[in-house]
């Protein structure tokens, strides 16, 4: 038997569900910023899609709250649970897509340009030590007095950061919700923690998130399956003019057939123990694991492979 994994604050279809709750998420904006006068909230939209179907290379993105308060001010929150070593850029990207879409009307001047707040809630262990609470402007750098007045706020919340004394009671809440520990005397945490609770509770919704985090594992085995096939590509081309300029165009591209097959083969096989590790955390037990994968795999291993890869993890 494996024990149910609860699915906390930070999942994201239950980051959307808690954080589209108006009045908590006000809450929560309230509490970052206290220096704002949020007076009220538009309803909350969640996993908000932006791309643009004239220019299709260019890669859409998927916010997971963008919400804006009735002084106009656009505030998209995201959830980040892993270090991929490129939130910096990840948030100016965000903070253009939302420009072209919400801040800035056709025939309105600059002026009437949305201020924009990208939040990013981050619950991995960073490195080196971070406050809480870290907040960006676009300064100049001879002068850090001289901020540029762009309308463009970004606000890093790391769970496992060094408390400054400065932390609204709100945010420290914030963090121990992120961190899956209890909050205590907030009505509107109450609401939260209770909202979750509901959804672990609640198979369909489990079934909903397993589901939901499957295809998200399977969508980055093929974009992993994609970028071999690219490289392999790359790897022929250049091999191919090395061969003619060096006359061992025969022996390269041997080398190129036998490695791309090599290569398929073994990224296939951690795709597979991937796969198998998730469904294990979500409860699968090795009959129905089997079955799953002698579904997406049995064209390329055979059932004895399977059962082995099975039993390895």
């Amino acid at each position: 038997m494996h024990k149910k994994p609860w699915f906390g604050f930070t999942e994201d279809k239950v980051f959307g569900e808690v954080m589209s709750n108006k009045e908590f998420c006000k809450h929560i904006l309230q509490g970052i910023l206290p220096e704002l006068a949020i007076e009220d909230i538009y309803f909350p939209h969640k996993q908000e899609e932006i791309n643009d179907p004239e220019h299709y290379n260019q890669k859409d993105v998927r916010l997971d709250i963008l919400v804006e308060d009735y002084s106009h001010n656009l505030y998209n929150i995201e959830v980040q649970t892993t270090d991929t070593d490129d939130i910096a850029r990840r948030m100016r990207y965000y903070a253009a897509k939302a420009d072209q879409r919400y801040t800035l009307k056709k025939g309105s001047t600059y002026r009437n340009l949305k201020n924009v707040y990208i939040i990013f809630l981050c619950s991995f262990n960073l490195v080196e030590k971070r406050p809480i609470k870290s907040k960006y402007l676009t300064i100049n750098s001879d002068d850090q007095t001289d901020v540029l007045q762009d309308g463009l706020t970004k606000i890093i919340i790391n769970s496992n950061g060094i408390p400054s004394g400065n932390e609204t009671k709100t945010l420290l809440n914030l963090v121990k919700l992120m961190k899956n520990l209890p909050v205590s005397g907030d009505t509107y945490f109450d609401i939260a923690q209770n909202r979750i609770k509901e959804i672990n509770s609640d198979e369909k919704w489990r079934d909903m998130i397993m589901d939901y985090e499957t295809k998200l594992l399977e969508r980055e085995q093929d974009a992993e399956e994609r970028g071999l096939k690219r490289g392999i590509e790359k790897g022929i081309n250049q091999g191919i003019q090395q061969g003619i300029q060096q006359g061992i165009q025969q022996g390269i591209q041997q080398g190129i057939e036998q490695g791309t097959k090599e290569g398929k083969k073994k990224e296939k096989v951690i795709g597979i123990k991937k796969l198998i590790l998730a469904l294990k955390d979500f409860g699968g037990n090795d009959q129905q694991i089997l079955q799953r994968l002698e579904k997406d795999y049995g064209d390329s291993f055979t059932k004895e492979e399977l059962e082995k890869f099975l039993k390895e993890s």
